[in-house]
């Protein structure tokens, strides 16, 4: 599967250094070294105007982050892999912007069994440091035990923890409709989705039957990891 990057997420820690627009440039290209971005592709992919990112990507190029590549009409942007600082700012973006595609990879082998998935808490609300741990909520009939193994390299590579709560979908339609004080904290703060929208979210307050059960009893499995390196 093709990773992602949606403006609408970056980081606290490189707003400082970096503008989200910039994030969002950085992490594209970055992130997928060996891909060639078509100019208005990659303006497509944002979701934003071409014109907005042609100063960002002037300015990578002639940084030599970036390489500029013309194939007759068209102009092609990629990471530049001989940059002095590539594998530095792969590093910080994979810890900061790019959280959510190095979720989303960890989790593919599970997709089938995985109906909604996203980000809450601190790094999704872009309240986090650079060190805090990564909440994730999934749906489905995937249980901690299977959840837990997939998310170590994901973990390595991020250098935080990445703390699973698993529902099935029976129960947590169940827990929304009763207003559970847990998921309707989460739900009413920012949450950076990895499979799903909103709108299929809001389906889930929907009564849901026939749904198979998980091998965790009482619908939801949290992971109680915290602080991991």
């Amino acid at each position: 599967m093709r990773m992602i990057v949606r403006m609408e997420r970056s980081s606290k820690v490189l707003a400082p250094l970096l503008t989200p627009l910039k994030q969002a440039v950085l992490s594209a290209t970055i992130l997928q070294p060996d891909k060639r971005w078509y100019f208005t592709e990659l303006a497509r992919h944002l979701g934003v105007r071409p014109s907005s990112i042609q100063r960002e990507l002037a300015s990578f190029v002639s940084a030599g982050i970036l390489s500029r590549v013309q194939d007759g009409n068209r102009v092609y942007y990629q990471a530049e892999r001989t940059c002095p600082i590539f594998a530095d700012l792969e590093q910080l973006l994979l810890k900061t912007a790019g959280l959510v595609d190095v979720v989303r990879k960890a989790i593919e082998p599970l997709r089938e069994k995985v109906a909604l998935a996203f980000l809450y808490g601190s790094v999704a609300s872009s309240r986090e440091r650079a060190g805090s741990d990564v909440d994730l909520m999934l749906v489905g009939g995937v249980s901690l035990s299977e959840v837990s193994p997939v998310l170590r390299p994901a973990e390595r590579q991020l250098g935080r923890s990445v703390n699973p709560t698993v529902y099935t979908t029976k129960e947590f339609s169940k827990r929304i409709r009763e207003r559970n004080h847990f998921l309707s904290r989460v739900l009413g703060e920012p949450v950076l989705f990895i499979y799903g929208t909103r709108d299929e979210l809001a389906h889930f307050a929907q009564d849901r039957t026939g749904e198979a059960t998980q091998d965790q009893p009482g619908g939801a499995a949290r992971s109680t990891r915290r602080g991991r390196a």
